[in-house]
């Protein structure tokens, strides 16, 4: 049987109590970024009840041992490979993509400038999308719940359309590049409209990116993926070389 995040299925594993228990918890799974498991459910004497036992725990004698005891159920939680909505195709969105191939990340590049979202400048993208970001601030794509939204568009004016687009969408990051005051200025109209501060949502990272130090296009590239692999892989922001004090000595 397939569940999806809504808790809409395919298939059956009998129906009944039992389907009902196991699509809970298989939606809790994905709604929690569990992993997968095995569970394990006592059917009661009516037969109109499943509950969930400890792994390894007995079956009480009350639970009905005449309807069959015990059904052992194995949730095998899938979800979508993450991608990049990458919203502009200019020099930093050129390095941006290419980078992302390297470290595994599918990636969907929109631009509203055919000259500029083509194959040959994103040879490795996924896919290459050629928008009217104006009439459409999302270019026809609908970012999921494991989607990265990265928005270096042409101007403010599509950045702050595409950024507030996506903040209604339930896509996991999104970043928008740009100076302290341009993204200040931004949030503050977007604040207007929705009637709450975009600042309190802790998907919005603006301006994008770790302080790296960064000035040319790869550099900033550099900064916005890394910010990205820290948060996707759940990684710590640290160093990883040793102290002076746990340096290994070599003999001559």
């Amino acid at each position: 049987m397939i569940v999806a995040a809504d808790g809409a299925i395919v298939g059956t594993v009998g129906g009944g109590p039992l389907e009902a228990v196991v699509i809970q918890e298989a939606v809790q799974l994905l709604k929690q970024e569990g992993a997968s498991c095995q569970r394990r459910f006592a059917l009661t004497t009516a037969g109109d009840a499943a509950e969930p036992l400890p792994p390894s725990g007995p079956i009480p004698d009350e639970l009905g041992m005449k309807c069959g005891g015990e059904v052992t159920v194995f949730l095998d939680v899938l979800r979508p490979a993450p991608r990049l909505v990458l919203y502009g195709a200019g020099h930093v969105g050129e390095r941006v993509a290419n980078i992302a191939a390297e470290i595994g990340l599918a990636t969907t590049v929109v631009d509203d400038r055919e000259k500029f979202a083509t194959r040959d400048r994103f040879p490795r993208a996924s896919e290459v999308r050629c928008a009217d970001l104006a009439q459409d601030p999302l270019g026809g794509v609908a970012p999921g719940a494991s989607d990265f939204v990265v928005i270096l568009t042409r101007c403010h004016a599509l950045d702050e359309g595409v950024l507030e687009a996506a903040l209604r969408t339930p896509a996991r990051y999104v970043g928008l590049i740009g100076s302290r005051r341009k993204v200040a200025l931004i949030l503050r109209s977007i604040a207007k409209r929705l009637g709450r501060d975009p600042r309190d949502d802790p998907r919005l990272h603006a301006p994008i990116g770790l302080r790296l130090g960064d000035k040319t296009p790869g550099e900033i590239a550099i900064s916005i993926l890394a910010e990205i692999l820290l948060l996707k892989s759940k990684g710590e922001l640290a160093h990883s070389r040793l102290a002076p004090k746990d340096a290994v000595r070599v003999r001559a």
